[in-house]
């Protein structure tokens, strides 16, 4: 595997589309996994892999309730991209791997029609054991820019977030223009994506 760094510098002025080309096809064909959550960018992300590679294992990152119209809408994305690897995370995956780490994503859930919002974690860590690369779109946190950089080394993982940077006008054009629907949720104008 190339260094992080090495790969930053490879990869820094490459739009997302063809980020995830290199790494799911030239630097870890068939070692690469996504974590997803069902919030708009998500969604872009998923298209962008699904153009490139159906097969490549997804992993729906979710609260502990969900919503029917949520169980609804990921089976629509998951026909409608032709996606062929859907999972979700192991039943327990809290032990951390000699020489790894803890694999997290963190997870923000809405009552339905607006209200309290609710943090969960879902550890990752088997379901993230058989792969060295990372795509974390399982996004939960909001627009602003956050300064960790688009590549990073987590544990023994390089764990990516393609669409950093992204502006939430940005993610609602992409979505225009390929007439990707949004959760039925975010027709309620209090949610925040």
């Amino acid at each position: 595997m190339l260094r992080v760094e090495e790969l930053r510098n490879a990869t820094a002025e490459m739009t997302a589309p063809e980020l995830l080309r290199r790494l799911l096809v030239g630097e870890f064909p068939r070692a690469c996994a996504v974590t997803s959550s069902l919030r708009a960018r998500s969604v872009v992300v998923l298209h962008m892999i699904a153009e490139i590679d159906r097969a490549t294992p997804v992993i729906f990152c979710h609260a502990p309730y969900v919503f029917p119209e949520s169980t609804e809408y990921r089976a629509r994305i998951v026909r409608l991209l032709g996606l062929s690897d859907v999972r979700d995370p192991a039943k327990d995956e809290t032990g951390v791997r000699p020489e790894d780490q803890d694999h997290i994503e963190g997870i923000l859930s809405e009552a339905w029609g607006g209200g309290t919002v609710n943090h969960s974690t879902v550890h990752l860590n088997q379901s993230l054991a058989g792969f060295d690369c990372w795509i974390s779109a399982a996004y939960h946190r909001s627009y602003a820019d956050d300064p960790a950089p688009r590549l990073i080394e987590e544990g023994r993982l390089l764990r990516i977030d393609p669409l950093k940077g992204w502006a939430q006008k940005e993610v609602h054009a992409y979505l225009a223009e390929r007439d990707l629907p949004l959760h039925p949720a975010l027709a309620v104008p209090t949610y925040h994506y």
